[in-house]
């Protein structure tokens, strides 16, 4: 099996070297990886992932000086993955997401028959710490409202530490240019069949640095997602309707 790791990262000095440490010595328990980095910006994070790069081959670097977003830099690196990759994971460079959770997310696959599992903080066994009481409660409430409008059977559709099947990866697709691409892949994998399942994870709240996550551009983002959504629901109805209508009249 080959795991292919994706993960962006823009400032994130700080935490670049610990995560590439824990994630080797979590990768190399497996026969075959490799990590893609996405790498925006201008500081430090670039020059220490090549430290590691330099003597393991399994470690890419994709860089770009001016941030392009979070989509994008997804889009950069998943284009980039090996077309020979099994599994495909995403998760945060800002240490948010446990390394080590990675083996168990991944044997979820097959032990739940599954094409994309979600490292979740909203069901039974997850852990939260860290994290101001404000962002867990917006966490919780943007969560709870984007899946009733989508109507999927999913508590943490924000999370950003997934597993891909091979099936599921070629299927993947968003057009979302802000953090709205995450919720945006399931409701798309969702709609085409795809299995969807959660293993809880631990979530602990970064510690070093900042947060990349704007609330108001954040906040449009999924405001636009749903926007377009539901205005595509709307226009089949009228379609289907108009349809109905006239295959009616012409009986």
């Amino acid at each position: 099996m080959k795991i292919s790791v994706v993960i962006a990262a823009y400032n994130e000095a700080g935490n670049i070297g610990p995560l590439t440490k824990r994630l080797i010595s979590t990768l190399d328990a497996f026969d075959h990886w490799e990590l893609i980095y996405v790498i925006d910006g201008t500081d430090e994070t670039c020059a220490i992932a090549e430290t590691f790069a330099a003597s393991r081959p399994e470690i890419r670097i994709l860089h770009n000086a001016q941030p392009s977003g979070l989509a994008n830099a997804f889009r950069r690196g998943f284009a980039a993955v090996s077309s020979d990759a099994d599994v495909v994971i995403s998760l945060d460079a800002d240490l948010n997401h446990q390394p080590e959770e990675i083996p168990r997310l991944v044997n979820a696959l097959t032990s739940r028959n599954a094409d994309l599992v979600i490292g979740s903080r909203k069901v039974s066994g997850s852990a939260t710490s860290g994290a101001p009481l404000w962002k867990r409660t917006l966490s919780d409430t943007v969560n709870r409202f984007m899946r009733r409008l989508a109507g999927m059977p999913v508590a943490d559709m924000t999370s950003g530490f997934r597993v891909y099947s091979r099936k599921a990866f070629r299927q993947i697709s968003f057009s979302s240019v802000g953090f709205a691409f995450l919720p945006e892949i399931l409701i798309r994998a969702h709609g085409e069949g795809l299995r969807i399942v959660e293993e809880p994870i631990q979530f602990i709240f970064r510690v070093d640095g900042e947060s990349k996550m704007k609330l108001i551009p954040t906040a449009l983002s999924y405001l636009k997602l749903f926007a377009v959504r539901f205005f595509t629901l709307g226009k089949n109805v009228v379609m289907r309707v108009r349809l109905a209508f006239a295959g009616s009249t012409r009986t």
